[in-house]
């Protein structure tokens, strides 16, 4: 299985698992910054593992930080 889901198919496969994740409590999660989420246009996809490990922990998962010499660059819009 993909790691790397959607907010929907996180809550479905976290229900195969038998974990009690609702979507309204998952996307609390994200909105408080407890699990991190990167944006593909508006969908927002999450790391599946992070989810297991807020629940097992009750830690907020902090994303990796972005090196200062890193290529990423931000495109302006005209």
């Amino acid at each position: 299985m993909a790691d790397v889901l959607t907010i929907r198919a996180a809550v479905a496969r976290a229900k195969e698992d038998g974990l009690p994740v609702s979507e309204y409590t998952l996307r609390g999660w994200i909105k408080a910054g407890r699990v991190p989420v990167v944006y593909a246009g508006t969908r927002a996809l999450v790391y599946y593992p992070n989810i297991l490990q807020y629940i097992k922990t009750g830690d907020p998962i902090q994303p990796p930080p972005v090196a200062a010499d890193s290529k990423l660059h931000y495109v302006r819009r005209a």
